[in-house]
This record gives C-alpha cells, structure tokens and sequence, in this order.
C-alpha cells in the first residue's frame, strides 16, 4: 500500500524532527507533505516542494498518518494523529496536579511514540487512565543523525556549546551579567564558543549576542544542533530542552538558574560561579559521568539511529489494528475551536475515533462499455489499471477497439448493444470481485479519484456504505464546464457488484442501491465531445430511447411540450444555472439542451404514429 503521511509541525526547531522520518519514509516509496501551522515554520520551510501551503490542500491530500512534533492537530484532518514530540520532558516547569507540563493531555491524539522511559512511564499511566490512545516507545527521530556517537578527541582549547531557552525569566540569554561574562572569555581566548538561540527569542537579544562575535565566539542561526552537539566538549544552558539532547552523548552541562535540581547537571545561580563550573565540566567527576550516564539511558536508550523507522513501523501497525477497544476522543469543544480559529478552516467534521485502516484485502473490478472508442480505450484502461480487474464489455465495434481492449485489458467481452442500462446490468455480475468501478470511456480516473477509492475500499469493511456518488469534471468543445447545469452533474460509479444495479431505462439510467450511498470528493474527468456533428447525432438517439421512456407516462402532446418545455430548457441552463458564464461553450449546450427536449417530444409524437 502507498501510504501517505504528512508532517504536521508549528516552528521551525521542529524541522530537524521531521527530517530523519522524512528520509525514512521515501527511502520506503511512501508519500509525505509537510504543514506548518505557524507563519515563522511555514517561511523555514518557503522553498521545500513537499510542502502544502494551505490547511485545504492539507484536507485535500488526505493522509493516512499524521506525525505531529507540536502540542495539537486538528481534529478534522483525517488519519491516524501521532504525536513525536517537539523535545524531552524537561522537568523545568512542574504544577501542583501533575509531575511535569511535558505530560499535558489535549485529545487529539491516537498514538504516542515516546523517547524511552522518562516519556514512557508516564504517558503509559496516563493511556491507562484515558483509554482513548495507545503508547509505544519507539526513540526519536530527531537524534537518529547523533548516532552513533564517537569518542570526542581532547581539543586544545576547549568548545562551550551556549543554548538558551526563549522565556525571559528562565532565559540566561537575557542576563546582562552572563552577557558580559561571555564576552569577557570569549575575548580571553582561554574557550571557543558556539551560540544559539531558541528561534523564538526575542529579535533584540538574538542581534545583541551575534555583537560577541569574534575570532573565539560563534554565533548559529540554525534549529539543527546536531552538528553543533558534536563539535562541542560541554554545555553552558539554563532550562532548555536542548540539555537533554546534548546529555545523550554523556558530556556534561552547566545549567545557570535551572528551576530543578538535578544530580546530572553542573548548576549555578551566579554568574561568580561560572568558570569555577567551566573547570568542573571539563574535568568531570566520576560520580557526575554516572549520573548522566544513567539519565542518558533513561532519556533515550536507543543508540542504533533507526528511532524514525521505529516510528513509521508502529504508526503502520497501528493504522491497521483493530482499535475498537479504544474509547473516543474527549468532546474538547474549546480546543477545536481553537484549532479552527488559528488554521481558518471551519469544519464541523471532527474524527474523534482512532483512524483505521481494515486489513481485509478489497478487490476492485473496473468495467469499461465500450463501442467504437478506439480514441479512448487506451487511456481509460491506462487510468483504472490500479484495479485488480480490468473488463471491458464491447458492443462488436468495427474500429479496432476491441482488439485494442484484448491486449490490455484482462478480460474482453462482446455483446450486442441494446442499451447502456441493460448493457451495464448484464456486465456487472461477469465481474470477479466485490467493488465494482463502472467508467465508460470518455471518462477518466484522476490520481486524485485513484487514490481516494483506494482509500475507501481500504475502510469499506468498517462501514455500510455500498455504492459512492463521483462528481463529474466535465469538458465540452476543448473547454471546462463549470456552470450550464453541468457543474453538479454526478454519478453513481463505485458499487458492490450484488448491492446495485441500473434501472430499467433507456437513456440515463442510475443505479438502485440496496444500501447507504456515500459521495467521494474528487472528481471523475469527463470529455463528451468529438464533434458537433456526432454530439447532435447521439442527442438523436437518445431521443428515439426517450420517446420509448417517456410514452408510459407523458399524455397528450400540445405545444406546450414542442415549445415551453423547449424554451424552458435554455431558460434554465442559460440563465438560472448560469451557462452565459461558459461564454459561447455554455450558449451552444444551452441550444443543444433545448434541442433535445424538443426532439425527445418530436421523436414520441412520430413514434405514437408508428412513423419515423
């Protein structure tokens, strides 16, 4: 199956997060799009192709599995809601009802794929009490590039990594003392530095450190540490979730005015004590290498890089479980809103059941009625080769389309045509599986179409639709129809072969279901026309059948019906659903409209008199 996931993010410092699971997913020929719900996330991402800029196009693509590194997701997107976290639990903020913020329920999510340990314990206990998601540790993905970590080499002047959090009461960034301190060492040359900044620390602080620039001090601009994790031999700090990355490779970490205390950091609460602390991490206790050695390991036990495979293979395995015993998601009628107020998208669907995907393998059976369609028959097998079978039921054309459909198609059957209700009915149980798809072939399924009946077939098991209605795309002289009365036109086409079949009419016959009919969203490509002459001779034809439909119950003819009726068929395509709009393309099936209810009557008064 070709899944598709979508990266579901706010900021920027939670690109190097998708990344890695990015990679892991195409190196598997799955599709994946990203979304930013925020502007500053959005711009970091501006040029990447994979992305989808607005939250329509997000609904539009449909994803099997949402991999979300910020706190929400919106309800009303379809696909499992994974949440892969956007940092460690960083123990700095903790309240009274709970051990730490980092473990806040919102109920939005199906799975939680924790780091290790210190995640998931306490999610566990938390899915436990819920029961509406499921946890299952898996690494994260944003470390895979930290793997595997090699022994640092001892370097002459030794490399202080300073990372700062963006709030001002916790920040050392905003400590005019620690300011100057850094930049009286940096000038020493004692230390070389390296600088970053969380990307939403405020604009003047981010310029005032980049001014300590110097031959010792470097300043990035960048939300992928990684790289900077491995240049570096310590850490100066203050409360960010970057500590718990860097602790991974069992470096030490002098935190300044942490909110906790912790046996694994160096911690001051004066910038007096900072060199003193610089000494005591780069010639570390045996006791301070154990603590961080047993946080490390509790943090994030996984050393191999392959968290994000970890990650794709339990969001896939979770997609197909059967999750009934999960309750539904809590109302949270506040947050949706919310949700819906930031992405401007006000749906009032809300998937508050854990996406499924049925395991049960669906087969598909595509018909094709075919008759003299040697232009088409190529490209409307070529647009449902996706379907297990592929039959084409052909009215003993003379243009070669038959041989045509015999090389590709997998099955070819001939019948003499009587007409399309009856042509269809008859072909409909020579189909060798459940769902039927019925195309005829101046039709075409768009990747679009394609995907999404691959997509509902994969849940029909789950639900009691049997047949979906497909709206039509249609083009008519080289152009796009968008109004004339064609703009609603829609079709029953994907149907359980022993649920459905047409109605005993002539021309225009739809589908009687025995059963729930569904709508899908894209659109079936339809294009009538070759040209006027053969459009104005079907219409003829579809007027002899109607004149034998509309005998049964159509009662004395007037001119009512060989000029009102008429008249009133441009009226209403022209006018009332807008056909001017199609320019002269809308004027000319307007006419055509109207002609054909005048020859539907013409044919049944010629046909009462047993005249042609």
């Amino acid at each position: 199956m070709n899944y598709k996931f979508l990266i579901y993010i706010s900021y920027s410092y939670s690109i190097p997060i998708g990344k890695p699971l990015e990679k892991e997913i195409l190196s598997r020929d799955y599709e994946v799009r990203w979304f930013a719900d925020e502007s500053e996330g959005k711009s970091k991402l501006f040029n990447d192709p994979l992305l989808l800029n607005t939250i329509q196009s997000v609904v539009a693509y449909s994803p099997h599995i949402v991999l979300t590194a910020t706190n929400v997701v919106p309800d009303f997107l379809k696909g499992l809601k994974v949440q892969i976290f956007h940092g460690f639990p960083a123990y700095k903020r903790p309240s009274k009802k709970i051990k730490s913020t980092d473990f806040k329920m919102r109920g939005f999510f199906d799975l939680y794929c924790t780091q290790g340990p210190s995640s998931t314990i306490e999610f566990q206990k938390l899915a436990d009490y819920h029961k509406y998601f499921e946890v299952v540790e898996t690494g994260w993905s944003k470390v895979d590039p930290l793997f595997p970590i090699t022994d640092k080499k001892a370097a002459q002047i030794p490399m202080i990594l300073i990372c700062s959090t963006f709030t001002e009461r916790l920040s050392l960034a905003h400590d005019d003392k620690m300011f100057e301190t850094i930049e009286r060492l940096s000038n020493y040359g004692t230390y070389k530095f390296m600088v970053t900044l969380h990307p939403k620390m405020n604009v003047d602080i981010i310029d005032k450190w980049k001014t300590l620039e110097n031959k010792n001090l470097t300043y990035y601009d960048t939300t992928n540490l990684i790289p900077l994790f491995k240049k570096a031999d310590i850490m100066l700090a203050d409360t960010t979730s970057a500590i718990q990355e860097f602790l991974l490779q069992k470096r030490p970490v002098i935190a300044y005015k942490h909110t906790l205390n912790h046996d694994y950091l160096i911690q001051i609460d004066n910038v007096n004590e900072l060199e003193i602390a610089l000494d005591k991490a780069l010639h570390p206790s045996k006791e301070l290498l154990v603590n961080i050695s047993k946080f490390a390991n509790f943090t994030h036990p996984y050393k191999d890089g392959k968290s994000s495979a970890r990650v794709i293979n339990t969001s896939i395995d979770m997609l197909h479980r059967d999750k009934n015993y999960l309750k539904k998601k809590p109302l949270n009628l506040i947050r949706k809103f919310k949700i819906r107020k930031k992405t401007g998208f006000y749906s009032h669907k809300s998937y508050n059941k854990s996406y499924t995907i049925n395991n049960r393998e669906i087969k598909l059976t595509a018909i094709i009625p075919t008759g003299n369609e040697k232009r088409n028959i190529e490209a409307v097998i070529d647009s449902v080769s996706f379907a297990d079978e592929v039959l084409v039921v052909d009215s003993y054309s003379s243009d070669g389309t038959y041989e045509i459909a015999l090389q590709k198609a997998d099955k070819v059957i001939k019948r003499e045509y009587e007409n399309s209700a009856s042509q269809k009915n008859w072909a409909i149980p020579q189909a060798s599986n459940e769902w039927i798809l019925l195309v005829d072939a101046d039709e075409r399924v768009t990747p679009e179409l394609q995907a999404e009946i691959e997509e509902v077939l994969s849940c029909s098991a789950d639900n009691d639709m049997v047949a979906y209605w497909i709206f039509r795309k249609n083009h008519f002289m080289g152009k796009h129809v968008r109004f004339s009365g064609w703009q609603n036109d829609k079709v029953i086409r994907l149907f359980r072969r022993d649920k459905c079949r047409y109605e005993n009419k002539m021309v225009h016959a739809e589908i009687i279901a025995e059963g729930k009919v569904g709508y899908l969203k894209n659109r079936l490509y339809h294009d009538t026309y070759t040209t006027i002459d053969n459009h104005i001779a079907k219409l003829n034809r579809y007027a002899n059948w109607q004149a034998i439909d509309y005998d049964s119950f159509t009662g004395k003819l007037s001119i009512y019906h060989f000029f009102m009726k008429p008249l009133w068929s441009f009226f209403k395509h022209y006018i009332i659903q807008m056909g001017f709009l199609d320019g002269v393309v809308g004027f000319v099936i307007s006419s055509l409209q109207a002609y054909s209810v005048f020859m539907r009557y013409t044919k049944l008064w010629l046909h009462r008199r047993d005249l042609k």
